[in-house]
């Protein structure tokens, strides 16, 4: 199913109605996460849920059009840019004037992100090369063995239509969409005031969710790939999520953690 805004067309193929009011229960679910427990209000409340389904699930997805040309032309991509602009702006309004709670969270400046910015830029660049590790170990181990035994006519021609001249722009650009999926989860961690543990498991399901589900709107993918897809995606996501936050989090928890050591060791040497 596709809602084409620009044009006021509307087309099914390979999708139903069911597939897209589950996707966006899931994504209700999951993105409430951002507007109940969100340290802002008003505009910046709905511009971080904004930037995460905007950005993550739309213009993401249009940057592989690079190599995926024949999925993603250029009429497809300024439809993902329009039309998920619309979406986006439109379903975040709705959640945080929805579901945003009367009792204001924690304000306080997170200070789990204090950093120099020599410490921004290798931790952005290290979360990039996990993302551009994951998408091969993803793409490897789990989506082409799935994409294989489901529908190998199917895989081949995709793989295929990648075509040779594009082909080395691959692994550049999955290192761009991994920097952009870290500004994401800096987006979520400077949002939330949950412990470090708990921030990565929602920047994980934040990342994953919307983008996995969404593979099953599709009107380009044949249904035996989606399946493939939506397991990569949701695996790949999510572990990078978790990856990304503690990374991010890195100085801070050694820093705590050295603290701990000292303390107890000014304790231990009092006592004796």
């Amino acid at each position: 199913m596709s809602v084409n805004f620009p044009g006021l067309t509307y087309s099914s193929s390979l999708t139903s109605p069911i597939a897209l009011l589950i996707a966006a229960f899931v994504d209700t679910l999951v993105l409430s996460y951002l507007v109940v427990f969100s340290r802002f209000r008003g505009w910046e409340e709905w511009l971080v849920v904004f930037s995460v389904l905007y950005i993550g699930n739309y213009v993401l997805t249009s940057m592989e059009a690079f190599y995926l040309t024949s999925l993603l032309t250029a009429n497809t991509v300024e439809s993902i840019f329009v039309n998920g602009a619309i979406i986006s702006g439109v379903f975040a309004f709705a959640l945080v004037r929805l579901l945003t709670p009367k009792q204001m969270q924690n304000k306080m400046a997170s200070k789990r992100l204090a950093m120099s910015r020599r410490e921004w830029a290798w931790k952005i660049l290290a979360s990039g090369a996990v993302y551009l590790f994951l998408f091969i170990l993803v793409g490897f181990a789990i989506y082409g063995p799935i994409a294989t035994q489901l529908d190998h006519a199917a895989y081949v021609s995709e793989q295929a239509s990648i075509p040779a001249s594009a082909a080395g722009l691959v692994f550049p650009l999955e290192f761009l969409r991994g920097i952009f999926w870290t500004i994401l989860a800096i987006v979520v961690t400077v949002s939330l005031s949950f412990t470090w543990k708990k921030t990565a498991l929602v920047a994980g399901l934040l990342l994953a969710v919307p983008m996995s589900f969404s593979i099953f709107l599709s009107t380009t993918i044949v249904p035996a790939l989606q399946v493939a897809h939506f397991v990569e995606l949701f695996v790949e996501n999510l572990m990078f999520g978790f990856a990304a936050v503690w990374i991010l989090q890195l100085h801070s928890r050694l820093t705590a953690l050295t603290s701990q050591k000292t303390k107890t060791s000014v304790s231990v040497q009092s006592s004796s």
